[in-house]
């Protein structure tokens, strides 16, 4: 019963948050994704990640390993839904940064902090950095057909994590006044991003369900075979575990509805697949809690 408590205690923020910013966008009312997109990603989550970083005792081996691990999943992610896509003879351009990139930022940080605190916050920022930095150069690339690696340093949190690493390399503290700057900004990211991701929800259409359902389910089980399989091969254990799984169990990033619809690759099709996809792990969160938790 207790267990039962704490992953209700977990994903009724996310609920609620999200809820509102969902509520919010169906009730017509203005609300400026783009503004807000662009205070959070530029701000607020550079300023999270800075700030998460240096005042915790991660090493920067946990934080090299979280990485590691997760680049090899995306390799993995992206090889078998080409695959599937390609046998499937829907246009891989598409919908493969839709099964491929999961969205660590929006709902893979806040359910990292409400699990496993702090630590687990800073295990799901190494994650967030190298699938964001990941979507913007690969899923750019797919999306448009050009390849372009100057996306990926035009990213403020590229920047910051390195400054970040630097304060962690030689164990001295950033001065106060950067500390806190950083703290204040930062705690402005999470609820922004969940609300946001409600509006989001809200917005998007879904035209073919049967195809938004199937490839949602991709999504969701390749990712959670992958995070149990990789956290056992490098026997992962605890809150590593724990968020790993985690990041790589959840729906696609609203960014590769974003990709899509810049660049017309069936941005309709996409959407169906966030939205459902979203709505599907929302129902699978309590389980998919109990056995992160539970292991």
């Amino acid at each position: 019963m207790d267990l039962v408590f704490q992953i209700a205690g977990i994903i009724a923020p996310l609920f609620v948050i999200a809820g509102i910013g969902y509520l919010w966008g169906r009730s017509g009312k203005p609300f400026d994704t783009t503004i807000v997109g662009m205070l959070t990603l530029n701000f607020g989550v550079p300023a999270l990640i800075f700030s998460t970083l240096t005042k915790l005792e991660v090493s920067l081996g946990q934080f090299g390993e979280m990485i590691g691990v997760f680049g090899i999943f995306l390799i993995a992610n992206l090889a078998i839904g080409a695959l599937l896509l390609k046998a499937y003879k829907l246009e891989v351009g598409a919908f493969l940064p839709a099964i491929s990139f999961p969205n660590n930022g929006n709902m893979g940080l806040p359910l990292c902090l409400f699990a496993f605190g702090d630590t687990g916050l800073a295990l799901g920022i190494s994650i967030f950095v190298l699938m964001s930095t990941a979507n913007v150069t690969i899923g750019f690339a797919f999306a448009s057909g050009k390849w372009s690696l100057a996306a990926a340093f035009k990213t403020p949190h590229l920047w910051v994590i390195a400054g970040a690493l630097i304060f962690m390399a030689v164990e001295v503290p950033p001065p106060r006044w950067i500390a806190n700057t950083a703290e204040i900004i930062g705690g402005m990211s999470i609820p922004l991003m969940l609300i946001a991701l409600g509006v989001s929800l809200s917005r998007l259409e879904v035209r073919d369900f049967k195809q938004s359902v199937w490839l949602g389910f991709v999504r969701l089980a390749i990712g959670f075979g992958l995070g149990v399989g990789l956290a056992w091969v490098f026997g992962l254990e605890g809150a590593a575990r724990g968020v790993l799984i985690l990041q790589c169990t959840m729906p696609p990033a609203v960014m590769n509805y974003i990709l899509a619809a810049r660049f017309d690759r069936q941005a309709s099709g996409v959407a169906g697949v966030v939205v459902v996809s979203t709505f599907m792990s929302l129902l699978t969160l309590p389980f998919l809690m109990l056995f992160v938790l539970a292991g």
